[in-house]
């Protein structure tokens, strides 16, 4: 098991990474008992005291070692006391993170909100007011409901951290008992996923701040050798700007219910790895390792049906990013993880969602069923299944933007796109789905893993040759590079201009 969680760190990251020379700041959060008021120190933090009436109890602590400049990434590790409410843990948490990261934050908002809604004014308006009408509604779930339901407890949790995360960011005092009432800069951090489905719907005009420029990353799940190991790896495609990597660990032990503090009834997903950006409270890649033995992931898929738009509605359910991290809190399989992410949609951030169990896997062994499951989401409409027998038929599980339900194909007007545009569309005949379908069986170690997903040989592969001038298209490769696009070449799909946005790896 461990062996697994080992290779599933380094693909994690899609680099062999080196914890270099950049020095690792460290900071803790304190109460004083009878107080809300939260002190974040530097440093370790010391034993607690619990039986001293007036002892600073250390709630959370944190570390993070910025190696941007070496590795491309940064190192945050924050953990929580058991002992403490998880309102307070989850608050304390946010803050430690902003307190740790706010530079690269700072640096991220810049990058990526900046110049958002410039010139949108209309756009800005209906955004702020369908988030604004979202966020009131998951308050009144979460007051009604989080006290017998363990779901709207994890969507509270999420929001105190989000909270902690703002009143840190935004340099305010840090009292534990402040409530997230309104859209704050940390608020939008972590919907950019979502935002890549909300800028259609509210007709945000397309310019060089948009994030919905380019469909969304490669993901691969290999059996090796002779049922050896199983393999997952992940690239993700987006904007060059948002590369303030960080790899995180959230080390959070909440409980099923908001009462109950101590080691009983803690919740089973309460070790979260994931690779993340400066800001985010989600991987939005996404990758994600738990501590129950689930690895998660997916690639995003794209709607050109815009009535399914007509659907969407702020009192729906949490946004996909909360409902995710929801689902990884609680699940213990990968049928769990589909169920509990599904029961609500909010029709943003359309996936193709993976979750593959390690604990069911054993090397030698064929693949047993429940192993992978995968669901797929359109406004409207979820399908799961598990897809094991798949995986133990091909030996491999592709994920490349493109449907694998007939109905989520449809409904999305894929049909359409491929009978005018071509094969990119097709679920059997996309150039990666060809890629993948010829390559996989090379790879038969971590190396030839990674290989296979950094690679780009458009300019040789004939499976990245197309009907357009040039005749190749650097983005038909499990490694898109958008920057490489001849910006005087006519391609034969939409969206294809030269912009600053590839695979991140």
């Amino acid at each position: 098991m461990e062996h697994q969680r080992a290779l599933a760190v380094l693909l994690l990251v899609g680099l062999t990474l080196s914890r270099g020379a950049a020095q690792c700041h460290r900071a803790y959060a304190t109460l004083e008992r009878g107080s809300s008021r939260l002190i974040i120190t530097d440093g370790t933090p010391p034993s607690a005291d619990f039986s001293n009436p007036t002892a600073l109890i250390p709630v959370a602590w944190a570390s993070f070692q910025d190696d941007i400049q070496n590795t491309g990434w940064g190192y945050l590790e924050i953990e929580s006391n058991f002992n403490v409410t998880d309102d307070v843990q989850a608050y304390a948490a946010g803050a430690l993170e902003a307190h740790l990261t706010r530079q690269l934050m700072e640096n991220q908002w810049e990058n990526m909100f900046a110049h958002y809604c410039d010139n949108h004014t209309e756009f800005y308006a209906k955004l702020n007011e369908f988030l604004q009408k979202n966020l009131d509604y998951s308050r009144r779930q979460e007051a009604q409901l989080r006290d017998a339901d363990p779901y709207w407890n994890m969507v509270h949790l999420q929001m105190r951290q989000l909270q902690g995360l703002s009143d840190a960011f935004e340099n305010a005092t840090l009292d534990t008992s402040h409530d997230l009432v309104n859209i704050t800069r940390a608020f939008m951090f972590s919907l950019m996923g979502d935002l890549l489905d909300l800028e259609p719907a509210l007709r945000r005009p397309s310019d060089e701040s948009s994030l919905s420029q380019t469909p969304a990353c490669s993901a691969l799940v290999k059996i090796v050798g002779e049922n050896d190991d199983i393999y997952i790896a992940h690239n993700t495609w987006f904007l060059y700007r948002s590369m303030l990597r960080i790899q995180k660990k959230y080390v959070f032990p909440w409980h099923y219910k908001p009462s109950v503090t101590g080691p009983d009834g803690v919740i089973p997903g309460q070790t979260i790895t994931m690779s993340s950006y400066a800001g985010n409270l989600v991987s939005l890649d996404d990758f994600y390792l738990t501590s129950t033995g689930l690895v998660i992931t997916e690639t995003s898929l794209g709607n050109n049906n815009s009535d399914l738009y007509l659907l969407l509605r702020p009192d729906a359910a949490p946004f996909t990013w909360v409902r995710a991290m929801v689902a990884n809190r609680l699940a213990t399989t990968g049928s769990e993880w589909v169920t509990i992410f599904g029961q609500k949609n909010s029709g943003t951030y359309n996936n193709q969602w993976i979750v593959l169990d390690y604990k069911l896997f054993t090397p030698g062994s064929p693949v047993v069923n429940d192993t992978l499951w995968i669901l797929e989401q359109m406004p409207g409409i979820t399908r799961q299944k598990d897809v094991s027998d798949v995986l133990r038929k091909n030996q491999y599980w592709p994920s490349y933007n493109v449907a694998y339900f007939e109905d989520i194909f449809n409904i999305s007007c894929q049909p359409e796109l491929a009978e005018k545009y071509g094969d990119y569309y097709s679920y059997e005949r996309a150039p990666r789905a060809n890629i993948f379908r010829r390559d996989h069986v090379k790879v038969h170690d971590m190396d030839s893993m990674m290989a296979l997903m950094r690679y780009n040989d458009y300019t040789h592969d004939p499976l990245s040759r197309c009907n357009c001038t040039p005749p190749y298209n650097a983005v038909y490769a499990i490694s898109s590079r958008y920057d490489l696009l001849d910006p005087h070449g006519k391609y034969d799909v939409p969206n294809c201009t030269p912009c600053l946005s590839g695979a991140l790896i």
